[in-house]
């Protein structure tokens, strides 16, 4: 090692058994050489990259080893490698970020070391909460939409033969099962069985 030799770690993942990390490895160690940058470690896995920190063993090594400052960068082949998810990748390079420790993405040509490469790190974090906004924002009209055909949320709805009678009787007097689902108090759906089994 020479005297201000960068030390960076190198991740790379894939993930299935039926995939390789050779060839990410080996373009990540050419990257390696031509910067003149010191491979303090490689952390290699196979896994999927939705599984959270905890279920990556060698992504949770890698940032338990930033923290105690082994390395300053970590270089990764494409910045999907690192996570999935917009919200997950944001999370890992976030706490990277707090140690001090720099991402370099191959693919996409990004340092976060670089003006360009914050900035592009800052967008990411805007473009997580929107998809989260966004996320929550379709649940909640899929939820309105929902109690609007009927579908009762919270605890499973029991039947008790009290209810089942009120039913019948309501059917019989040539109410809509809608109509019926609303005097009971249950979901459509759960009317619609009574209605079939007895």
């Amino acid at each position: 090692m020479t005297i201000g030799q960068k030390r960076v770690a190198v991740y790379v993942r894939v993930s299935t058994l039926h995939q390789t990390t050779e060839n990410q490895l080996m373009e990540l160690t050419d990257v390696c050489k031509w910067n003149d940058w010191l491979i303090a470690d490689v952390y290699n896995e196979t896994v999927s990259g939705t599984k959270s920190v905890d279920d990556r063993g060698e992504l949770k090594r890698l940032m338990g080893d930033a923290a105690s400052g082994l390395f300053s960068m970590v270089v990764v082949w494409s910045v999907d490698r690192v996570g999935r998810s917009m919200k997950h990748l944001v999370s890992v390079m976030t706490y990277l970020d707090d140690v001090g420790c720099d991402i370099y993405s191959y693919k996409q040509s990004i340092r976060t070391d670089t003006h360009i490469g914050t900035m592009f790190f800052q967008l990411m974090g805007v473009m997580a909460s929107m998809e989260n906004n966004i996320r929550k924002e379709r649940q909640m009209i899929g939820i309105k939409r929902a109690k609007k055909e009927g579908v009762v949320f919270g605890r499973k709805c029991v039947v008790d033969n009290e209810m089942e009678l009120k039913i019948v009787e309501l059917r019989h007097k040539g109410k809509s099962i809608r109509q019926i689902a609303k005097n009971v108090g249950i979901s459509v759906g759960k009317t619609h069985q009574v209605i079939k089994r007895c």
